[in-house]
């Protein structure tokens, strides 16, 4: 048994309560522990690893016993904090919709056990300009990424905003996301004890949801967590979703070999069901990916979205790209670079000097190596 099948074991007899078996002995509690980490599912790792009888070496069990107990402290920070941010954007007529984590959450044994990096909200996008006076007001500092998104940090205490689902292009191409669903107000409706909260409808949840982990997944990759959330969201809407809707979403807008690949890898990781379909390259790319993809994932499926659309010498652009990339991409990765009004030269020479205190020569020659043996 490898490192992350036996994580995957632990997840598994959590969900189903069942007592784990004993660690194999090419097993190391400590990869285990670390990938667990990665991917935002320690605190229920821990779980099951209670239930062991030879339990990690003291340090490490005492190390992982805090990741536990700090998964219910930033629960309980972040719901403070919501609660507050929201009621101030309310105070000013502001509405919310709420769609990801905060979601998402409640459809756990316990909202603490599924980890959160920030807090996402769906605002008009008419009332941008308002909500970053809000933020502004209370003590928060504002980075805009894209038209329609910006997020606020405070303290180390991050919200992402956005103004649609999806955002309609991405690095210049015509993403299928937001075509297949946007306008996210025209499909919730306002919560009955929260005025100003709006929700979605469970068909539109549903879907956001699998659509979100597909866009992750066929992005950068996606971690076991978010192959977690589609164990509880199919558990929590099971018979509550029109199922020719969403199939008829999925299959018009070409989603449906991602979707199969990922809820066959939740039903064999969580569920115990056999698949015949190959799914080694996607057990690589969720496992390595950690909770927010890589660099190599993102790089060889973006050469195949070329690829597939027809882009002569796909890689060969990729490469020029990487050395010679737009003011807009230098912008989102250096937004100092927008605020001090670089131009693209300058602002390519600050990222080559920022990118060389950082990363070797050696790491952007392997970038450009990955980006030509994609296929």
């Amino acid at each position: 048994m490898r490192d992350y099948e036996y994580l995957i074991h632990l997840l598994y007899c959590f969900i189903h309560g069942e007592a784990p078996q004993e660690k194999p002995g090419e097993v190391s509690f400590e990869n285990v522990y670390l990938l667990a980490r990665a991917h935002e599912v320690a605190n229920i790792a821990f779980l099951s690893v209670e239930r062991l009888s030879a339990k990690p070496e003291s340090v490490l069990y005492n190390e992982w016993k805090l990741s536990y107990y700090f998964s219910i402290e930033r629960d309980s920070r972040q719901t403070i904090e919501r609660q507050r941010v929201i009621s101030e954007f309310h105070k000013r007529g502001i509405r919310t919709l709420e769609a990801q984590g905060t979601v998402t959450k409640t459809l756990y044994p316990e909202p603490y056990l599924r980890m959160m990096t920030d807090i996402d909200l769906v605002i008009d996008k008419a009332n941008t300009d308002a909500v970053m006076q809000a933020l502004v007001d209370l003590g928060y500092k504002i980075t805009e990424l894209q038209e329609g998104e910006f997020y606020a940090d405070r303290d180390g205490f991050e919200l992402d905003f956005h103004t649609d689902f999806f955002s309609e292009y991405m690095f210049n191409r015509q993403e299928r996301y937001h075509k297949a669903i946007n306008s996210p107000f025209e499909h919730a409706g306002e919560s009955p004890d929260e005025k100003l909260s709006y929700y979605l409808t469970d068909d539109y949840f549903y879907l956001y949801s699998v659509l979100h982990t597909i866009k992750h997944f066929e992005t950068a990759g996606c971690g076991i967590r978010r192959i977690l959330d589609l164990y509880y969201l199919n558990k929590a809407y099971d018979n509550k979703v029109d199922g020719a809707f969403i199939d008829n979403v999925i299959d018009e807008y070409g989603f449906r070999e991602s979707y199969e690949r990922l809820f066959a890898l939740e039903g064999m990781w969580f569920e115990g069901r056999e698949t015949e379909l190959d799914l080694s390259e996607a057990i690589k790319d969720v496992v390595t990916s950690g909770n927010h993809g890589n660099e190599e994932i993102f790089t060889r499926n973006n050469v195949r979205k070329d690829i597939e659309s027809g882009i002569r010498f796909a890689r060969l652009k990729r490469v020029y790209s990487f050395i010679f990339p737009s003011l807009k991409y230098i912008c989102l990765e250096y937004p100092e670079c927008r605020e001090r009004g670089y131009s693209v030269r300058r602002a390519r020479l600050y990222r080559i000097v920022s990118k060389l205190k950082k990363l070797s020569f050696s790491h952007a020659l392997r970038h450009i190596k990955e980006i030509l043996k994609s296929k």
